[in-house]
């Protein structure tokens, strides 16, 4: 009758009493009603940091005596909504209705899996669904970043199939899940604090992405590779920095015509003079935020070159900041590996074009920024084969 594999409390070393199991069910059912009281408040006053202990301690104690009682196998679902709850303690993301949503269906799916089990009658759900349901919830932690809500209304819909979404297929859903899944882990890596501003960069980098063909993708390697880098240099830039200008430092690139983006041919003067002012524009954008200086900095100077042939001021490389040189051979690595049409470059096989950014070196970019590049390189090269 319940899932294959899955023993009655009998059979699991000692029984479970009569008495012991209507104890649990009281605490159970007490548990459930606190946890149903407190989000309905925390809607209320979402930043109640004292609630949300509370509420994470109620799931903990659920979880903890689910154990007690052998149920063991109800277990990863508490455990992926006790993580959701960590995150939100610890201002990865913010509490809200959806998620509010998210741990009351949960929870209303443990109290009917457990009393179908305590009462040995057919499970509410398949084995197969109840792993769906833990995955999903999962990929809320995977991707906390604010503005991106399709892991949250992915878990919904997995717990409430009569919930409505929105008209996108669940294909759809699943396809931007994944593409954002993959974002938010590379900043969880590099513990990057996940908040509004961030989520706001990030959603400029997607739109950014989507205005041409040639550039889908790759914010997300350029992250890798320039985050990787600041790493294995020992960390000279924030990350969150960083980061941030990796998302917008070609935002300027989107207000330029499409045709020119897709040009094959070499740009003219006056097209020339656009590109290379492109820069100004994200530095304008982020220095009117006092928060991010150094990341304005950098997408200012992306362009810069160790020899004084870069744009827009012709810096050389005791002028530019480390996270400029970072983010000027990550992208120039990743415009020799991707075709762009609007680049001179021609798109090379990857160790090709490992060879060129260290012929390089010492003019374009200074010595000690490729050797960090090269062993950036290696290091996501290995953990690639060993995926």
């Amino acid at each position: 009758m319940w899932w294959a594999g899955e023993t009655s409390q009998k059979t699991q070393g000692a029984e479970i009493t009569r008495e012991v199991l209507d104890d649990f069910m009281d605490e159970f059912h007490e548990a459930h009603q606190q946890c149903e009281s407190m989000l309905m408040e925390l809607e209320r006053h979402p930043d109640n940091q004292e609630l949300l202990n509370s509420l994470f301690r109620a799931v903990h104690t659920v979880k903890g005596n689910l154990s007690y009682v052998r149920m063991n196998e109800f277990m990863p679902l508490l455990q992926s909504l006790e993580d959701v709850l960590d995150d939100i303690r610890k201002d990865h993301m913010a509490f809200d209705d959806t998620l509010s949503d998210v741990v009351l269906l949960a929870m209303d799916a443990i109290h009917r899996l457990v009393l179908s089990r305590v009462n040995n009658t057919p499970p509410p759900m398949s084995k197969n669904r109840f792993d769906e349901i833990c995955k999903a919830i999962h990929a809320i932690v995977a991707n906390p970043v604010p503005g991106s809500n399709v892991p949250i209304l992915r878990a919904i819909h997995l717990l409430d199939p009569e919930t409505k979404l929105d008209e996108r297929p669940i294909k759809a859903l699943d396809a931007e899940n994944k593409a954002a899944d993959e974002t938010g882990r590379w900043l969880r890596k590099f513990d990057i604090p996940l908040d509004a501003d961030l989520g706001f960069f990030r959603n400029l980098g997607k739109a950014l992405e989507n205005r041409s063909s040639y550039w889908q993708g790759r914010t997300e390697r350029i992250l890798k590779l320039a985050l990787t880098m600041n790493e294995q240099a020992g960390s000279p830039v924030d990350p969150a920095q960083l980061a941030t200008a990796v998302f917008v430092h070609d935002i300027g690139m989107a207000f330029l015509p499409l045709e020119m983006l897709h040009k094959t041919d070499a740009y003219n003067e006056e097209e020339r003079r656009l590109v290379n002012a492109h820069p100004g524009l994200a530095r304008e954008m982020l220095s009117r935020m006092a928060r991010w200086q150094t990341a304005a900095e950098i997408v200012g100077q992306h362009h810069e070159r160790s020899d004084g042939s870069g744009y827009p001021q012709g810096l050389k490389e005791t002028d530019i900041c480390d996270g400029a040189k970072i983010l000027g051979i990550a992208e120039s690595f990743d415009a020799r590996t991707c075709a762009r049409a609007h680049r001179s470059v021609t798109k090379r096989p990857f160790i090709r074009a490992v060879l060129e950014i260290n012929n390089c070196s010492g003019q374009l970019f200074p010595e000690r920024w490729v050797d960090v590049f090269n062993e950036a390189v290696r290091v996501l090269q290995e953990a690639q084969e060993s995926a």
